[in-house]
């Protein structure tokens, strides 16, 4: 047409369309369904879609070649709740490809309680200086109640996703006072009665529910307590179902840590959980292990775990642990001798008065006797399967107790003893106690009674380092393909955990919170590192084992948002909130 011109305006550059693209990997949502090659788009913190060569790019691309994309893993076993005060990113979980961890645990909380009570109860399970932990509560607490707590939480600038038990031995203290919570089993009625409406207090904050104690490997620290079991443990029967039937009543969890010298207590817990003319009680147990005291209990463990679950409607899940069960010790200083009275003794006294109650014959002898009583036990107390790490002695690190004792002619405990007088805890040794026989360890892990994350993360801080469970059970999972898929492996430690407990996690189907792990298969299968010592300025000198993985997890995504990248966390890390606090979606 005359007098007209036609134009074709060149297409205008598109903005990016989300927050993040990963692409190229092999991705897995947590439902156990097959991985499938793809690319992830993340916006607002929630995942959008999933598919092959997504055409919209993202403000943040990453490139996942080689890698496995899967969601965060859950470790549901930590002892975070000091911690997570002063060093709210809690790096040591979160830099293994953790997004999600659950504290409270063990029956200790920082829930309710004051400042000293708090301190006394969680002292000598952190395996921390005192002075350290009271700095990171600082000089007062904020909160006074279980709802005042999550409300605390909710302000801190968290890393990972955390979510809480509300621990028997922080209510039973709060409620008798701490003095009649350790002295007295009894409680009154009234007292239960104020029990029972905090912990209801708890369930209607979103707690996953209680933990109860039985084990004697946890007790008090500081005057005048130092030494006894936590209160949990002096509670009777009645008091834990009385407790117990408000977590029921919610479809709560019961988490329970049973003596393993006293089988009654786990026959207890299976009772507690059965739902015969009544509604089960979820209860996760610690833990299913390859004891080498007793080869036979993981298997009694879960096969009666089925039992009860098949016939009897229980809802048991055991606590599994993904590697072996190895100890760093200080001279005395171990949970392992917490198991016997003596041990109890030594570890509460001063440094020179240990010592003279080693050179002591009398002590000594009463040393002996627990040493080598026939009772069931957990630690196996074998000289020559007790390693010397390091030691002022010349030429000792390395060697076995028994083996030097042997070279000198000396009986072997004898031996021990007389370095104890001599060195105390300059003596550095380490042992496995459990868990120590691969094919044993794979069975109790693939075990459908089972749930994996018995890490203990920041407890017993000198003494050992779990925190990268999932890793290691990955690692089995891919060097021995029989054991399970791989998508069922990962199915295990997110979305079926995160369901199981009640958690609004473990998934990465659209529309999920996108925490995310990318890991690199290939480095995983030798890229896992031993404990090492690390002196952290936020701990005032004092040390921590951990490990290191760097390398095998590439990025590590929570709310879409990129906190751990080739080895380095992001600049505002532990400054700037990242997670959410998770409550119960039940």
């Amino acid at each position: 047409m005359i007098g007209t011109t036609s134009t074709t305006d060149a297409p205008a550059a598109q903005p990016p369309a989300y927050d993040v693209v990963i692409r190229n990997g092999l991705f897995f949502d947590g439902s156990g369904q097959k991985a499938t090659k793809c690319d992830v788009a993340i916006d607002g913190g929630k995942v959008q879609t999933s598919a092959p060569h997504l055409p919209a790019t993202g403000r943040r691309e990453i490139d996942a070649a080689g890698c496995w994309v899967m969601p965060g893993m859950l470790d549901i076993h930590t002892h975070y709740d000091a911690e997570i005060e002063a060093m709210p990113g809690l790096d040591e979980s979160v830099r293994h490809g953790v997004t999600t961890v659950v504290m409270g645990n063990c029956s200790l909380s920082t829930a309710v309680g004051n400042k000293k009570d708090i301190l006394d109860l969680f002292c000598r399970v952190e395996s921390l200086p005192r002075d350290v932990l009271s700095k990171w509560f600082g000089d007062e607490l904020s909160w006074t109640s279980v709802r005042g707590y999550y409300e605390h939480l909710d302000k801190l600038p968290i890393g990972p996703n955390v979510s809480s038990f509300v621990g028997h031995s922080s209510i039973r203290a709060h409620v008798m006072g701490m003095d009649r919570s350790l002295k007295v089993s009894r409680a009154e009625p009234e007292e239960i009665v104020s029990m029972r409406n905090i912990l209801a207090e708890a369930m209607d904050a979103g707690y996953l529910g209680l933990s109860i104690d039985m084990l004697p490997w946890h007790r008090m620290d500081g005057d005048p307590y130092c030494g006894l079991s936590v209160p949990s443990q002096q509670a009777t029967p009645h008091e834990y179902r009385r407790l117990a039937d408000v977590v029921r009543q919610r479809d709560r969890v019961l988490q329970a840590t049973p003596n393993a010298l006293t089988k009654s207590t786990v026959a207890l817990l299976g009772m507690l959980s059965t739902g015969v003319f009544r509604k089960p009680l979820r209860t996760t147990i610690v833990a299913a292990m390859d004891v080498k005291t007793n080869r036979r209990i993981y298997q009694i463990a879960t096969k009666g775990a089925t039992l009860l679950n098949s016939l009897f409607r229980a809802n048991i899940r055991w606590q599994a642990l993904a590697e072996p069960f190895l100890n760093f010790c200080d001279g005395v200083h171990t949970p392992l001798f917490e198991e016997f009275a003596t041990g109890v003794e030594a570890i509460s006294a001063a440094p020179a008065d240990r010592q003279q109650m080693f050179s002591d014959p009398k002590f000594r002898q009463a040393f002996r006797r627990d040493w080598e009583t026939r009772g069931q036990r957990v630690f196996h107390r074998d000289l020559h399967d007790m390693w010397i790490v390091s030691s002022p002695v010349a030429g000792q690190a390395g060697q076995s107790f028994g083996a030097l004792a042997d070279t000198a002619g000396v009986e072997p405990l004898e031996y021990f003893m007389d370095l104890l007088a001599e060195h105390d805890s300059a003596i550095r040794w380490k042992t496995v106690v459990t868990n120590d026989r691969a094919r044993e360890r794979q069975y109790i892990l693939a075990h459908p009674t089972t749930l994996p994350g018995f890490n203990d993360s920041g407890a017993h801080a000198r003494n050992m380092a779990f925190q990268d469970g999932g890793l290691q059970l990955l690692q089995q999972v891919l060097l021995n393909p029989s054991l399970m898929p791989i998508e069922k492996a990962i199915h295990k430690m997110t979305r079926q955990t995160a369901e199981w407990l009640g958690l609004d996690a473990g998934s990465l189907a659209p529309g999920a919170w996108a925490d995310v792990a990318v890991i690199d298969p290939e480095k995983l299968k030798t890229g896992l590192g031993d404990p090492i010592e690390q002196y952290d300025p936020r701990l005032s000198g004092a040390m921590r084992m951990v490990k290191r993985s760097d390398g095998v997890v590439r990025q590590v995504l929570i709310g879409g948002r990129v906190a751990f990248d080739s080895a380095q966390f992001a600049d505002d890390y532990g400054k700037q909130r990242y997670g959410r606090l998770l409550r119960s979606v039940r």
